[in-house]
């Protein structure tokens, strides 16, 4: 039986980066953090060089991290197992979307009509985004005036679950 203080407890000297991250895609925090020690062994190495523009908002101009969604071995640092996303993707979006789904939908239609996640730091752009939140789950009709033109390019996080039970269940694992 998983008991998270005796993993804890197994991971020695790491075990502090490891309290704060949180099961994912049927993947433990001591999976994900074996995986994290491979990434940056890969990036010491030059092994990892960030694309151009973050896979999921597109915005150009942003610091990229890497995303897994995968954390089998052997370890893959590209898609469809890891993506290149800035860092507001990442941490205020990709990870809340389980306890905010709501707002990861306003988040999508958002991306969709060519914003980037950095725009939301514009007060006006944040509250359009609220509104269309909370209308949405209102389920009344809402929309978002287009920013500037989508770029085209695979919309992995359209698949992506918002179920926490996905979180824990080995069965969310894209490879067995």
């Amino acid at each position: 039986m998983y008991s998270p203080a005796a993993e804890l407890k197994a991971l020695g000297r790491n075990r502090h980066r490891i309290r704060f991250m949180d099961w994912y895609n049927g993947y433990s925090p001591q999976e994900r953090e074996r995986a994290g020690r491979a990434i940056a062994r890969a990036r010491a190495r030059g092994e990892l060089q960030p694309g151009s523009a973050c896979m999921l908002c597109g915005d150009p101009s942003a610091t990229l991290d890497l995303h897994s969604e995968d954390y089998s071995e052997p370890y893959r640092f590209m898609p469809p197992a890891a993506y290149w996303v800035c860092l507001a993707c990442h941490r205020s979006h990709l990870h809340k979307r389980f306890e905010k789904p709501e707002a990861w939908t306003a988040f999508l239609a958002h991306v969709r009509r060519g914003g980037y996640a950095s725009d939301l730091k514009t007060p006006a752009i944040k509250r359009e985004v609220k509104a269309f939140e909370t209308a949405h789950a209102a389920k009344q009709p809402a929309a978002l005036a287009a920013i500037r033109p989508f770029q085209p390019r695979e919309p992995w996080w359209e698949r992506l679950s918002v179920d926490k039970a996905s979180k824990h269940d080995p069965a969310a694992r894209p490879r067995p």
